[in-house]
């Protein structure tokens, strides 16, 4: 294992996260108050990219089905939440059974902690431990 140049600490502005990689190895990046963790960019649930959810001090939600995790360490905080569709007792009876099935097939597949990794800041760069 190694630190890789992965950003610049400019890059990422406090409260901020930045999908970057690493020797091939997909990493969001979050500022939390001025110091950066590192995590897997995809979500232990369903592989969505956690980018692109939000960062409240050290919680990041995935942006799909809400899960939390902590970004200083990778744990899961919350699993999933489920959502509801507006208007769904309106769709055809066939859509509200395939979105039922499709919400109990979400539930069954297990959260998986995130990978944290070792994070250096040298001058103005960031560096990961890949």
């Amino acid at each position: 294992m190694k630190f890789v140049d992965v950003a610049g600490v400019d890059d990422i502005p406090p409260g901020k996260t930045r999908h970057v990689e690493a020797e091939g190895i997909e990493i969001v990046l979050a500022n939390v108050a001025g110091k950066i963790y590192a995590v897997s960019e995809r979500c232990g649930h369903m592989n969505a990219p956690l980018s692109k959810g939000t960062l409240y001090d050290h919680i990041i939600t995935c942006p799909l089905h809400h899960a939390t995790f902590d970004v200083r360490t990778g744990k899961m905080i919350t699993g999933m939440v489920e959502h509801s569709l507006p208007d769904l007792d309106k769709a055809p009876k066939e859509t509200q059974e395939e979105y039922k099935a499709i919400g109990m097939l979400a539930k069954g597949i297990r959260i998986h902690d995130l990978q944290s990794f070792p994070v250096k800041v040298g001058g103005k760069r960031i560096y990961v431990k890949v």
